[in-house]
């Protein structure tokens, strides 16, 4: 990626109504746009589409833009609404392929919790159920668990982009991944406080002190 200031003067020229200078801006940023609104959309050719979009919509507006804000967050917010309303206009989304391919290792990372120990059938099958998981999430805890988690994005990028404050993508993080560990309990290792409390239960049952 371009340093900011580079990305700066671009705009600046774009801005200017040189051609040249907004294409090289839909090059340097195409790709995290089109990856964010695939794994929000979950097709891939509504995600070209809606990247498309993106920078349509960004061409119309850009005169607003104010270079002392983060192009690319201001890009990726444009998505997201554009993903949002997409995802009203379908009334359900797609089975999120974009999904497919999560490593066992991200499951810990969404949810905090490792797999119950296994064969690799189970393991594969808990990242299945996760991948399923993720589409069942509301609209706006899911985008904020991608672009925290799947993405790696500090909490202030992450709500310049969904128009909160960095404490509410916090709380929403932790609401979406509440929901994620309800529905992935039964392939989930258990928590320490869960294994702690379901240690004292059986020797109560065994009377033991």
């Amino acid at each position: 990626m371009r340093e900011a200031a580079e990305v700066t003067a671009l705009v600046r020229r774009a801005q200017s109504g040189d051609p040249s200078a907004f294409d090289a801006l839909v090059r340097e940023h195409f790709t995290p746009v089109y990856s964010l609104l695939h794994r929000l959309v979950g097709n891939p050719e509504d995600a070209e589409d809606l990247a498309q979009e993106t920078f349509v919509r960004a061409h119309k507006a850009l005169a607003l833009y104010r270079t002392d804000a983060s192009f690319s967050t201001w890009l990726l917010r444009i998505a997201h609404h554009l993903a949002i309303d997409h995802r009203r206009a379908q009334g359900r989304p797609h089975r999120a392929a974009s999904f497919s391919g999560l490593e066992p290792a991200l499951v810990e990372a969404l949810v905090e919790r490792g797999p119950r120990p296994g064969d690799a059938a189970q393991e594969n099958e808990l990242v299945r159920r996760l991948a399923d998981a993720l589409d069942r999430l509301p609209p706006k805890l899911k985008a904020v668990l991608v672009l925290r988690v799947v993405e790696e994005r500090e909490y202030d990028e992450v709500a310049a982009i969904l128009g909160v404050k960095a404490a509410t993508a916090r709380t929403q993080v932790m609401q979406a991944r509440k929901l994620l560990v309800r529905w992935l309990a039964p392939w989930l290792d258990e928590a320490p406080d869960e294994a702690a409390e379901r240690g004292d239960a059986l020797r109560d049952e065994d009377g033991e002190a």
